[in-house]
């Protein structure tokens, strides 16, 4: 049934977009029911996707290096190496999943997510590859205490609770790997979300003098 019903939802993928997709996947549950909704990411990346209502998730522009994850909860998650897969079906299970590439089922268990202790005022890389953010804006909004992004007569502004400054609508200091920015926008049109390691808040910058009063937003990139 399995297996039948892997080429059965294979057909659907006609109907998706006819642009190139390297890697293509269904999820089912324990009975064999499409999942929707489920979020596929690869690895190291920002880049992810959710399966459709039929359960059906496809990945362009995937290498054989690359690996794919998904999430099954906060604890666990499914890994999956590219190689020279194309089209899968993944069955969840509740201690394992099988996952089905047209000629043979491989039962694999789940990885467990291990998190490193949680500093309130602090975003790790691997925090932010979680939130699947496109914009520094996306990182920030609701991630870290204090913190708020809100429309401001230039577009989008950030702001922290608990700066010195009685200015609400004037934005902390942002410094990237010691380059100082007074505008948010500058950094979200300099720094890729992909590419940052670390994001630190300071709400008093007392260290940065009256540029750090509103307090600062210090991100760390990686070192290329």
């Amino acid at each position: 049934m399995f297996k039948r019903l892997f080429f059965a939802i294979l057909l659907s993928f006609m109907f998706l977009s006819a642009s190139a997709q390297d890697f293509r996947g269904v999820i089912m549950n324990r009975k064999q029911q499409p999942l929707k909704g489920m979020k596929v990411w690869r690895k190291n990346t920002t880049e992810s996707i959710k399966t459709n209502k039929m359960g059906v998730f496809a990945f362009p522009g995937l290498l054989s290096t690359d690996t794919l994850v998904i999430s099954i909860s906060r604890k666990e998650e499914a890994v999956i190496p590219v190689k020279n897969l194309k089209e899968v079906s993944i069955k969840i299970e509740k201690k394992f999943f099988v996952l089905y590439d047209g000629q043979k089922e491989q039962k694999k268990e789940y990885k467990r997510i291990i998190r490193a202790a949680i500093n309130s005022n602090i975003l790790t890389r691997e925090q932010i590859l979680k939130l699947s953010a496109s914009s520094i804006y996306d990182v920030l909004k609701g991630n870290i205490p204090g913190v708020m992004v809100y429309n401001g007569d230039n577009g989008q502004q950030v702001s922290i609770r608990g700066g010195n400054s009685l200015e609400l609508d004037v934005e902390p200091l942002f410094v990237v790997d010691g380059i100082q920015y007074e505008s948010s926008s500058a950094v979200d049109a300099s720094v890729s979300v992909n590419d940052i390691e670390k994001i630190e808040v300071q709400k008093e910058g007392a260290g940065y003098g009256m540029k750090g009063s509103n307090g600062v937003i210090i991100i760390t990139t990686l070192k290329k």
